[in-house]
C-alpha cells in the first residue's frame, strides 16, 4: 500500500475508535412519556388488528 492509502485507513480507524469510546464512556439516557416511570403509573399497550 502507498502512503495515501495508509493515511486514509489510519484516519478511518481513529474515527471508529473515537466513536466506540464515546459510546462506551457516556451513559445511555432514554426519554419517554409520563408513563412507566414508577410502578404506580404503568404504560398500557392496546393491540389492534
Amino acid at each position: 500500500m502507498d502512503l495515501y492509502s495508509k493515511t486514509v485507513l489510519t484516519v478511518i480507524a481513529a474515527a471508529l475508535v473515537t466513536l466506540c469510546l464515546q459510546q462506551a464512556l457516556s451513559p445511555a439516557i432514554a426519554q419517554g412519556s409520563s408513563c412507566g416511570h414508577s410502578r404506580y403509573s404503568p404504560c398500557y399497550v392496546e393491540l389492534v388488528r
